[in-house]
């Protein structure tokens, strides 16, 4: 992982084949450890075992329109099963509407964040950052690791 990226595993969840090539080509740029599934319920199937523990992941980059289930449909299975969980996954939705409605909707059914399509890479990183910095404290250990690594190459002011 590079020096500005959180020690996080992220979940893309995206039928797209140019998005999700896009995203990740960035994913990987990051050198953010991520998989992959092409729809909702794929998407419930890698996450279920984790989620009754602590799971692997630490971000889901949601799709909202796909086919199979959509991932209005798995946001809300998935927080079903972290009923339990004590620091749930975060999942950023994803999706080419900009209405009010849509965005709406995608935060009712437990999504986090919300990010509009073409997602601008911009975007994508300070999601990364800002969302990833967040589950990495709750593993202090990790995080530590992660901070002091960091400290060696920042410059003093």
């Amino acid at each position: 992982m590079s020096d500005s990226t959180p020690p996080i595993r992220v979940l893309l969840v995206e039928d797209n084949l140019i998005n999700r090539s896009i995203m990740e080509r960035f994913l990987r740029h990051m050198n953010v450890r991520y998989d992959v599934a092409s729809n909702g319920e794929e998407a419930i199937r890698i996450v279920a075992p984790a989620a009754v523990g602590r799971g692997p992941y630490h971000i889901v980059f949601m799709d909202i329109q796909m086919p199979i289930m959509d991932g209005i449909a798995a946001t809300k299975h998935i927080r079903r099963l972290e009923l339990s969980v004590k620091s749930p996954v975060i999942i950023v939705a994803l999706t080419a509407s900009s209405l009010e409605s849509d965005r709406r909707a995608a935060l009712s059914a437990g999504c986090n964040d919300f990010l509009t399509k073409p997602v601008s890479l911009i975007w994508l990183k300070l999601k990364i950052v800002e969302w990833g910095c967040m589950q990495a404290l709750i593993d202090h250990d990790g995080w530590r690791k992660w901070r002091s690594k960091r400290s060696r190459f920042e410059v003093p002011q």
